[in-house]
């Protein structure tokens, strides 16, 4: 279930979206909720706020939990671009996990996780325009019942990462691996 993740920075209280489950036709287990809160990041980043350049022909996609072509297409454009255009660490897998907490790399990739940035291109450009379509997206009338439901839900650990790996190793501080808004936090 889709889920949001707040944690401390400094003084302030930050928020972030996460799934339970991994999404991506390749792996993915694409849970509905967690597949809704996928497509409306892309739509936030490619659509609303012109973060990155969409995926050429496409349109904005539909907020529905069902995993298809133009979904995917946007998973991989937008880990392509991140990786390509910006030099970003994500791994181009066409699957968006979990990830387990703010500045934390993959065990197993050693890469960025691509939700976590995709999280932070959105909440970062919002907040630059003074916009609030991050922070109240479980708020948001035009976001699908079940997903503003799931979003009311606040947890610091996804379903999928329970009981797994023991502790979580936050290596240093984590040095800026994508330039402007797809910027990690500063600990």
């Amino acid at each position: 279930m889709a889920f949001t993740y707040r944690y401390q920075k400094g003084s302030a209280l930050k928020t972030l979206y996460n799934v339970d489950f991994a999404v991506g036709l390749n792996g993915g287990y694409n849970m509905r909720d967690d597949v809704m809160l996928v497509q409306a990041l892309l739509n936030m980043c490619f659509y609303e706020l012109e973060a990155l350049q969409p995926p050429f022909g496409q349109n904005p996609l539909e907020v529905d939990g069902w995993i298809g072509p133009a979904t995917q297409r946007h998973i991989e454009h937008f880990q392509h671009q991140v990786v390509k255009d910006g030099g970003g660490n994500v791994a181009q897998d066409g699957v968006f996990d979990p990830f387990r907490a703010p500045g934390v790399s993959s065990s197993v990739s050693h890469t960025r996780y691509g939700l976590e940035v995709l999280n932070y291109g959105c909440s970062n450009e919002a907040q630059d325009r003074g916009l609030r379509n991050f922070v109240d997206l479980p708020h948001r009338p035009d976001m699908p019942v079940l997903l503003r439901n799931a979003l009311k839900t606040e947890k610091k650990e996804a379903t999928r990462h329970r009981g797994v790996g023991g502790k979580v190793q936050i290596g240093p501080v984590m040095q800026e691996v994508f330039p402007g808004i797809f910027a990690p936090p500063t600990f």
